[in-house]
């Protein structure tokens, strides 16, 4: 086996980077006594300032991460806290709504509902136009049945839409009709 030769360039870069690793190993050597040094002063005039030099050492530390202080806790950064908000009181919409399906004692759709609405608007509400009273209406049953948790849904399958009903009809932890409300669900002919 013959042995590779180096040419002279490569002679030279080499010797250029081990000099410049010599002179940072030197500088940070230089740098860790300076540091020694410094700690050995700051222990010998802690020593004298306490009397022992045993005090100052404290109690060892556990490895991992250190506990948070409850001081810090307060004003952690991160997501803000979720502003909660009053529960509102139902409005004119929501009772005319509700009222219409106690009194009915059934699951009513969104059509029976409406004409229920268009009457109780003519009354309670003379300057009301048809498109308002259907997106009032709208409205509403999405708040009652979506957010407000008032109202249950049922989709039958046999017409499009749902049957609105008291929520006391329904389970709470499917969202289907009981059993024995299924009385209150009338369908019309057409829906047959």
């Amino acid at each position: 086996m013959a042995k590779k030769r180096l040419s002279d360039k490569d002679i030279d870069q080499l010797l250029s980077h081990y000099r410049s690793e010599r002179r940072r190993l030197a500088f940070q050597l230089e740098q860790v006594r300076a540091a020694i040094i410094g700690l050995k002063k700051d222990r010998t005039s802690a020593a004298r300032s306490s009397g022992t030099a045993s005090a100052t050492a404290g109690t060892k530390r556990s490895p991992g991460r250190p506990r948070k202080s409850a001081a810090k806790v307060p004003g952690k950064p991160g997501r803000p806290k979720k502003r909660e908000r009053k529960e509102r009181a139902l409005n004119d919409w929501d009772t005319m709504v509700i009222s219409a399906i106690k009194s009915s004692g059934r699951l009513m759709p969104k059509e029976d509902l409406l004409q229920h609405a268009k009457t109780w608007a003519a009354s309670k509400k003379p300057g009301m136009k048809l498109p308002e009273v259907e997106a009032f209406l709208t409205r509403t049953l999405q708040k009652l049945s979506g957010k407000k948790k008032v109202l249950g849904t049922h989709h039958s399958g046999l017409r499009r839409g749902y049957h609105y009903g008291l929520k006391e009809w329904f389970f709470n932890s499917s969202g289907k009709l009981r059993k024995q409300h299924y009385d209150r669900l009338v369908l019309t002919k057409n829906d047959k």
